[in-house]
């Protein structure tokens, strides 16, 4: 934008300067047209209006030119004796002689016939200066000369011009275009009108371009539209490169945390077998069939849930390079709901809450992987648990609604911020919770959840209020005739 502001005021600039010229043009041709008059004049009077006898001592000075050169007066300054073509040398010498001599009257009366014409000059501009403005310059004369100056400086825009002239403190307008009304944010260009007069008349010539702003607007409006589509790629581009960093600034922290999280979900299964194995090698402890059956019973349960959290991580790799496989069979989500409400009430029951079901969808049947699809139940009935800080009260319910049959999860647990709602599908992303880390995992849950929704061309909608609790709603279709994934 600088660069366009610049080059509006470099022509701008170049604009003022052709005017003044064309202005100065104008001026210079009134004092020419004025000259050439009274040259004129002396040609038809060849007169001498003033007394100059002491220039011309030797004749009338007020006799006119041509009685002057024939009376020998001023013909000195033109013609030279006549002479032979046959000269001797002493006739050669006198015709030299004469020569110097005449020369030397020749300058002193051209400087004075020079002064003369000079003096009849000033009388006559004087004189000139005498008239009104109108009757010195006419109209139409003036008219002409600013048209042919202007275009002689290439200025071919529209204008209005007058001559102003100023009578005590008041504007006076004497010539000029009948519509001449400059606005007022309009500066008229002007120039001096006659400046060789004396004394000075304060007679200015006025000239201003309605169009000149819409002119230099065209005359830029070639690099305003480039300028700013370029201004507006570079910003398209500076908010791309920052979005990307912004990305990758998120993307770093969620993978460390992941590695955080992973190691130490990691290491504590790891740790538990072997304290338990330490303690079977150790002949200090008493190995009672109760103590190897509680201590084997440790070291089962900690592999069995190493082997889970690996295969989470594996799980989800395999996932996102596309390569899981998915039977698409018919489904009764009110049975599977069902059966895995039945299988996760005892877990509820052991945290003193309650689970409920309300299967009301009368047309529950969709195509569909079953084992995700369960693997989906029990990720959102396990996350309602694991994230409710008192009882949990949760509800499990079906209904069909324009097409669709959907799954709603219900709970009563500390809630999800608004503000990280839209993140919660995001792989490895965990909800902050400052140093507290009382609930385990790898933020793997919810993105599968959401993959798996995707690939049966569902949807799925989370509403929570913070500290209150979370409802999130299964969207499947009743007639899912593309499938994303793989079909066996």
């Amino acid at each position: 934008m600088m660069t366009i502001k610049h080059t509006a005021e470099l022509q701008e600039k170049n604009f003022s300067m052709q005017v003044m010229q064309a202005l100065q043009d104008v001026t210079e041709l009134i004092y020419l047209a004025e000259t050439s008059q009274f040259f004129a004049q002396e040609e038809e009077k060849n007169d001498l209006p003033v007394n100059y006898s002491e220039l011309f001592p030797n004749s009338d000075p007020n006799l006119p030119l041509s009685a002057l050169e024939q009376q020998g007066e001023i013909s000195v300054y033109r013609k030279y004796p006549g002479s032979s073509s046959k000269m001797g040398l002493s006739d050669q010498s006198n015709f030299f002689s004469q020569r110097q001599t005449q020369s030397f009257q020749y300058s002193y009366n051209a400087k004075s016939a020079q002064d003369a014409q000079n003096l009849r000059f000033q009388l006559f501009m004087k004189d000139r200066a005498d008239l009104p403005l109108s009757e010195r310059i006419p109209p139409a004369f003036l008219a002409q000369a600013l048209d042919t100056a202007l275009k002689r400086n290439a200025i071919l825009l529209d204008y209005k011009f007058t001559v102003l002239t100023t009578i005590d403190g008041k504007n006076s307008y004497i010539m000029g275009s009948e519509d001449y009304k400059p606005g007022k944010r309009t500066i008229p260009y002007r120039k001096l009108l006659l400046a060789g007069d004396d004394p000075v008349k304060p007679d200015f010539l006025c000239v201003y371009f309605p169009d000149q702003s819409s002119s230099f607007f065209s005359s830029t409006s070639f690099l305003v539209f480039p300028s700013l589509l370029l201004t507006l790629i570079i910003i398209v581009i500076f908010i791309v490169t920052l979005q990307i960093i912004l990305r990758q600034k998120k993307i770093s922290q969620i993978k460390n945390d992941f590695i955080n999280n992973m190691t130490h979900e990691l290491k504590t299964p790891i740790s538990t077998i072997s304290l338990a194995s330490q303690m079977l090698r150790d002949s200090s402890v008493s190995l009672s069939k109760s103590t190897v059956d509680h201590i084997s019973g440790v070291i089962f349960d900690e592999s069995k849930r190493l082997s889970n959290q690996v295969e989470k991580v594996l799980q989800m790799a395999v996932f996102n390079e596309g390569k899981l496989k998915l039977k698409f069979t018919q489904i009764d989500l009110n049975k599977l709901a069902e059966s895995v409400a039945s299988n996760f009430e005892i877990r509820v029951s052991n945290e003193n809450g309650e689970l409920k079901t309300d299967l009301q969808a009368e047309n529950p049947f969709i195509r569909g992987d079953e084992v995700h699809i369960t693997n989906v139940f029990f990720n959102l009935l396990d996350n309602a648990v694991k994230y409710s800080k008192t009882k949990p009260m949760i509800e499990l319910s079906t209904e069909n609604k324009n097409g669709w049959v959907i799954v709603q999860v219900k709970d009563n647990g500390i809630g999800i911020p608004k503000e990280n709602q839209t993140q919660i599908f995001e792989r490895f992303y965990r909800v902050p919770t400052g140093n507290i880390h009382n609930v385990k995992g790898f933020g793997l849950g919810l993105s599968y959840v959401k993959r798996i929704i995707d690939v049966h061309n569902g949807k799925i909608k989370v509403d929570s209020t913070l500290g209150k609790g979370t409802r999130f709603r299964l969207y499947f279709p009743l007639k899912n005739t593309q499938n994303y994934g793989k079909e066996n």
